[in-house]
């Protein structure tokens, strides 16, 4: 049987036609994957956009709520201490927790100029020995030689500090600061500070503040070290007693911590005129914000000094 040659034209066409359909159809089908691809992108930044504006207007909530407390004291059973959790915000979520900075021991405290602070050095080495540093009083002094102005060794009372000629024989090398922290991760910097010891200290320690200590946010394991006079120690059971009563009921100022605790509470500091004393109020505290919108959610981090309401530190996780 013989096929025309009109006939093999018409199956040609056919053919290609067939083809091009199904390239089209591919085409169409990656067209349509990549506008939603793209559609979902465009959802999600505009998500976490709100997100951010969101958390941010958290920050500014967690500042309303420290200018609020107008009290004595600062404690646990304040209204800043509890927080505010999944809090519905038009289409989104908003979660702030805000913790207080000045219950724990001041980093930058431990040196003042280019002269190391007695008293705050001794908090250091005993909440290093609580908590069962090997080589505290190393850690101790190399902090002290991160923060001083010179570069000269701190060798004192059997202390081995560190300063910018063992930093920069590193790969890569660096040099001390010589000057207070700018941040709390800084820290692992510092000669022995490895991410163990610096997670360990972080509910004990800070940047921010000076030496005197809120008695009523204060970790035991800080509590244990505020005694005035080494001869009369204050024990960490003595210091986890401390802790509770006050988790129960706040100090809400010295009298009635003597009343509570008639035998303790001459072992502490307690002068309005000495710097380290022990109080009851604070001034710095960490205000952490979280917002969701639908599939989009960021995270802020804030230090506010609440006497003037300012924003000391601000990051965006």
């Amino acid at each position: 049987m013989i096929v025309s040659p009109l006939r093999q034209q018409r199956g040609m066409v056919l053919l290609l036609v067939l083809v091009v359909m199904a390239l089209l159809s591919a085409l169409l089908s990656d067209f349509a994957f990549s506008t939603l691809v793209d559609l979902r992108l465009a959802e999600t930044f505009r998500d976490r956009s709100r997100a951010y504006y969101l958390a941010r207007g958290g920050i500014r909530a967690g500042q309303m709520i420290l200018q609020e407390d107008q009290n004595n004291y600062d404690g646990q059973d304040e209204m800043w201490s509890q927080g505010v959790a999944n809090f519905p915000v038009g289409e989104g979520f908003l979660t702030i927790d805000i913790t207080d900075e000045d219950g724990r021991l001041a980093i930058n405290s431990l040196v003042i100029g280019n002269n190391p602070q007695s008293v705050q050095k001794e908090r250091f080495l005993r909440l290093f020995e609580i908590l069962e540093f090997p080589d505290g009083p190393d850690l101790v002094a190399a902090l002290i030689d991160w923060i001083d102005t010179d570069d000269e060794e701190y060798v004192q009372d059997g202390l081995l500090g560190a300063e910018s000629n063992e930093y920069l024989s590193r790969d890569p090398g660096y040099s001390a600061r010589n000057g207070p922290l700018k941040s709390f991760e800084e820290l692992s910097l510092v000669r022995g500070f490895t991410p163990e010891v610096v997670a360990q200290l972080k509910p004990h320690v800070t940047i921010y503040g000076d030496s005197g200590v809120n008695l009523n946010t204060a970790t035991p394991e800080v509590i244990a070290t505020l005694y005035f006079d080494e001869e009369d120690r204050i024990t960490l059971e003595e210091a986890r007693d401390i802790a509770s009563a006050r988790d129960i009921e706040p100090f809400r100022d010295l009298e009635d911590f003597k009343e509570k605790f008639p035998g303790l509470w001459q072992l502490f500091p307690t002068s309005a005129e000495l710097d380290y004393s022990i109080g009851f109020r604070s001034d710095f505290y960490r205000v952490r914000s979280q917002a969701w919108v639908n599939e989009g959610t960021r995270v802020i981090e804030a230090v506010v000094a609440k006497p003037q309401n300012n924003i000391l530190f601000l990051r965006v996780h």
